[in-house]
């Protein structure tokens, strides 16, 4: 499978700003995301998901060393919505598991396929795709 750089680079960099939420601490994780993608091109079968297990490791790493004033300064919303609406599903998405934000992020946010998710977390696809609409189901129910 080959993939488009630029479309990936893209992806990889907004998954890093879901985790890190400082702009230049994303571009970092995400440059050296690729560096040690193509440092071990065994993996070009699945180039995707192993490059989201770079930057999720990458990121987990920095979140440890993140300093506490990079912490108070958070992106804005990409889309202009309704505030109140935001501020609802912030808080509702602040309820679920870590694991839980990460898909419903991988899903609706980067837009992956189910079948990628699942590979991710080691499940099948119906078994993912039924967490997303039980994951799903709780937002609405919150907002």
């Amino acid at each position: 499978m080959r993939m488009k750089i630029e479309e990936e680079y893209t992806r990889i960099y907004h998954y890093c700003l879901y985790y890190l939420h400082h702009k230049e601490e994303a571009e970092d994780a995400t440059q050296e995301t690729f560096l040690r993608y193509l440092q071990h091109p065994e993996y070009e079968s699945h180039p995707r998901q192993y490059l989201y297990k770079i930057a999720k490791n990458l990121c987990i790493d920095k979140m440890k060393k993140i300093r506490p004033d990079l912490l108070e300064t958070e992106e804005t919303p990409a889309h202009n919505t309704d505030i109140l609406t935001h501020v609802a599903l912030r808080i509702a998405m602040n309820e679920l598991s870590d694991e839980d934000r990460e898909i419903i992020f991988l899903r609706y946010v980067s837009g992956e396929k189910i079948s990628l998710i699942a590979a991710m977390y080691g499940v099948s696809r119906f078994v993912m795709s039924r967490r997303i609409k039980k994951i799903t189901q709780t937002l609405r129910e919150k907002l």
